[in-house]
């Protein structure tokens, strides 16, 4: 277990040195600390950047008592000392932030973002790491003159408990929209490479990344939810395997339909990455269900479905996955 000790508070930020050039150091907040979000600012502050943390509840009162632990096969680590407030404009006490890693469930994004006005400077940026397709829009809409960049993020982590991000390993990989050189994208490229357990890459074509995750997660989503079994039992039979590759191969013809054209063999490289995840690998959206928690449904098998039905392409598999998990949509473990 990795132990951590660096003072909280010190909001120095990303400071212009010289021309073209930035100070290593990010003032960098994460909106929605969940499991994306706490484990990406986790793997950040430990690198040594100036993270806070926008948390509620039971999750943030045990942040501020006992720091954050990130439950990791390979890479355990406890930060005995985070910065963490339920609110913004208390964050902002210490000026602007540089970078805005916003992932909350995308039910939340509207709030989410209105909430950020405090901590938004002339050169701040805002990270979308939202699942779907949709993210950038509907935050841009709230943040004004504010940039918006969009990203992927393929790892697995859930909330184990207040204050407790458990991830069963595998990757832990962003692709991010690069910004034609943004200089604060390239600051925050540079911090992950300083990570452990953290890869960022840049993207000149972030439509495509974005598209090609929705591909993967609105199936792997579909399929763990609804069969309440994990990636490798999943993989295991040959018919549960015939519905994965079939979700897979439906979300690739809408996309191709909506004028996001995708490589051929995509299908098969998506069946080879979940095939490499851990066997016990569960969506973030299977975890929410068994919890009675409200599901990104919506963006993803929905999202197929609905697109689906406006293009003239059939998704009998996602719109059954749609169909057959709807009434769970708002957190309901029962009706």
């Amino acid at each position: 277990m990795i132990h951590i000790h660096s003072p909280p508070g010190l909001g120095c930020g990303l400071l212009r040195a010289a021309p073209g050039r930035w100070r290593e150091r990010m003032r960098i907040v994460i909106m929605g600390s969940g499991g994306v979000g706490a484990y990406v600012g986790a793997r950040l502050q430990a690198a040594g950047e100036d993270v806070a943390f926008i948390a509620r509840g039971a999750h943030l009162q045990a942040l501020q008592a006992g720091g954050l632990h990130l439950q990791h096969p390979q890479h355990p680590l406890h930060l005995p000392q985070v910065q963490v407030s339920a609110e913004a404009r208390e964050l902002a006490r210490s000026g602007p932030a540089d970078l805005v890693v916003f992932a909350v469930k995308l039910g939340d994004t509207v709030t989410a973002a209105r909430a950020l006005g405090p901590l938004l400077g002339p050169q701040t940026r805002i990270l979308t790491l939202q699942n779907g397709i949709d993210s950038v829009g509907l935050i841009q809409a709230e943040v004004g003159t504010t940039t918006v960049r969009g990203g992927v993020i393929y790892v697995s982590a859930v909330i184990d408990r207040p204050g407790v991000i458990r991830s069963p390993g595998g990757l832990h990989v962003i692709v991010a929209d690069a910004g034609g050189g943004d200089p604060v994208m390239a600051a925050f490229f540079e911090a992950c490479g300083r990570a452990t357990a953290l890869q960022a890459k840049p993207t000149d074509d972030i439509r495509a990344v974005l598209w090609e995750k929705f591909i993967a997660l609105s199936a792997l989503s579909a399929t763990t939810s609804l069969l309440r079994a994990p990636m490798g039992a999943i993989l295991a039979h040959p018919e549960t395997r015939a519905l994965q590759r079939q979700l897979i191969e439906e979300a690739v013809a809408v996309a191709e339909a909506a004028g996001v054209p995708q490589r051929a063999g995509l299908v098969e490289e998506v069946m080879t990455k979940l095939a490499a995840m851990p066997a016990n690998f569960r969506s973030s959206m299977s975890e929410d269900l068994a919890r009675g928690k409200p599901l990104e449904l919506n963006w993803l098998s929905g999202r197929v479905h609905a697109l689906g039905q406006q293009l003239g392409v059939p998704t009998p598999a996602h719109s059954t996955a749609w169909r057959a998990l709807v009434l769970y949509v708002d957190g309901q473990t029962g009706v």
